[in-house]
């Protein structure tokens, strides 16, 4: 079969031309479109924050019985910069012992060494600034040389240092590992869930509660002395030993998580016990209320009494020495509102042979007292030996 043929009018050879050429501009461009777009996803990817880092937690170089306890490494941060005046390094001698230690892996130090990076470029600018405190970008041009081993083999800066965000994950890791002082940072963040729009406390998941405990155990395995915190993550849902912001309104031992086993109820007036035991005005009420209510120990009315009594000798006590930073005295005025509550119920209790047996418990009582200064026993660090 023939089909018809359609006649066409021939195209012109220049139209053609035109074509051709403008095929090949459009081409070329898009050639350098896609060069273009090549280099800059291979110049953001070869940043600084988007390499893959090396997230490899390594021991400490130096040897175990030089490493910084926590106490020293914080010492020797303040001493080598001045980070709340004129922000600059003050000590070079000692940045250069201090970064010797951090470029280690001296896990005490590292986290110090991330508070001088996260603010270097302040410090570089306000030493271009004044001219009078060295930089730290001055400090590194003077004094890189000087950052070697024992060995005398210059070191390197750690690739977790290059990278902020390796910075939470090194925090993590260091918690899980049991370094105090992370575990303590971890335990206080994580047990407790910020405040309402009323300034009062949330209340935190028990998943939640528990890892901090873990943390707060952790952190007191490595010499701190952190039951307050501790016992409050442990009795109360929402962390805390007030309920408002402002320390107004106290959170009573009668208001304590449903989820806590009767062990570690007990566990945690055995916390309190020892928190007592060193003037803690906290810890004192909690043995008063745990004996009055039967709470972690046997409610004991006498006992209770006793208790209640040594709260109103420890106030006395601590006026008599003048030392009102012994104790956080904003925080107190609710505890002796309500240690008097309990007071006034169990003398009405309490036959006169009962009183009499208080009296005599109280001076039992303050022979156990190892400290009138809670708030320095409270913020020791008992000595450790610190891990590579």
């Amino acid at each position: 079969m023939n089909f018809p043929t359609k006649t066409t009018k021939s195209i012109p050879k220049k139209l053609i031309t035109y074509v051709i050429i403008l095929g090949f501009i459009i081409g070329i461009g898009l050639m350098y479109l896609s060069t273009d777009n090549s280099k800059k996803r291979n110049h953001e990817l070869n940043q600084p924050e988007n390499l893959i880092r090396d997230f490899t937690i390594y021991p400490s170089t130096i040897p175990e019985n030089e490493l910084l306890r926590i106490d020293e490494a914080k010492k020797l941060y303040n001493s080598a910069f001045d980070h709340s005046v004129f922000y600059g390094v003050v000590n070079p001698e000692q940045l250069i012992k201090f970064l010797k230690h951090a470029w280690q892996w001296d896990k005490n130090a590292m986290p110090y060494y991330y508070d001088v990076l996260s603010c270097k470029d302040f410090y570089d600018k306000r030493g271009k600034e004044d001219g009078i405190i060295m930089s730290f970008a001055e400090f590194m041009h003077k004094y890189r040389d000087q950052l070697v081993d024992s060995a005398g083999k210059p070191l390197v800066e750690p690739e977790v240092f290059k990278n902020s965000q390796i910075q939470w994950y090194l925090w993590d890791k260091f918690a899980d590992l049991k370094y105090p002082y992370f575990a303590f940072q971890n335990g206080y963040v994580i047990g407790t869930c910020g405040y309402d729009e009323q300034g009062m406390a949330r209340p935190c998941p028990d998943e939640q509660l528990e890892k901090s405990i873990v943390y707060f155990n952790y952190a007191i395995e490595g010499g701190y002395h952190c039951y307050e915190y501790l016992i409050a993550r442990m009795l109360f849902q929402h962390g805390r030993q007030y309920k408002d912001q402002k320390y107004k309104q106290l959170t009573k031992l009668t208001e304590y998580r449903r989820a806590l086993k009767s062990d570690d109820l007990k566990l945690a007036i055995d916390y309190a016990q020892l928190m007592a035991e060193h003037s803690s005005m906290i810890g004192i009420l909690r043995m008063t209320e745990a004996y009055f209510y039967g709470l972690g120990r046997e409610q004991e009315p006498v006992k209770a009494y006793a208790w209640s009594l040594l709260s109103d000798y420890a106030k006395q006590k601590i006026t008599e020495i003048d030392n009102n930073l012994a104790w956080d005295a904003e925080q107190l005025p609710p505890v002796w509102e309500y240690n008097k509550q309990i007071q006034q119920r169990l003398e009405q209790m309490l036959t006169p042979t009962g009183k009499q047996a208080a009296l005599d418990y109280l001076e039992i009582l303050k022979t156990k007292i190892v400290t009138w200064d809670y708030n320095e026993w409270r913020d020791q660090i008992d000595d450790f030996h610190p891990k590579p």
